[in-house]
């Protein structure tokens, strides 16, 4: 579990849960949003009192292994590419020891008037790319 400057926990639900008996696809997912949404206000502060708007543009995740309620989730998050109006961010979900998921996600940054992509504030970035994966 190294390789991660940022770290989230979440605790599992019932509700998480599908016919199956396994953690559903859909909440992997949901973990994988808050872990974004945590490193993302790291950066950029609080949603609402942000002066540019963000959106995902891509996200792609692969389900390595099944799990099942009750339990906590960590996710560690990095982001990997700091480009001009977006980032990129790598993430990888554990549970215990067990890794059972990995994301990528391409945030973007948008003019909140003309909702176009705009260039990252320089503060953001420097915050940006002190959250760069380490050396596993």
């Amino acid at each position: 579990m190294t390789g991660f400057p940022f770290w989230t926990e979440e605790k599992l639900r019932i509700q998480d849960t599908d016919l199956n008996g396994h953690v559903n696809n859909a909440s992997i997912a949901a973990l994988c949003e808050a872990g974004r949404g945590e490193i993302i206000s790291s950066v950029a502060g609080e949603p609402r009192s942000r002066p540019l708007a963000t959106a995902l543009r891509r996200v792609t995740i692969d389900y390595l292994a099944e799990i099942h309620y009750p339990g906590r989730v960590r996710i560690g998050s990095a982001i990997s590419r700091v480009g001009n109006t977006s980032i990129t961010i790598r993430q990888e979900l554990f549970l215990g020891e067990l890794r059972f998921a990995a994301a990528e996600s391409v945030i973007v940054f948008m003019d909140r008037g003309t909702r176009r992509p705009a260039p990252m504030l320089d503060a953001w970035r420097a915050a940006a790319e002190r959250l760069a994966p380490t050396e596993s």
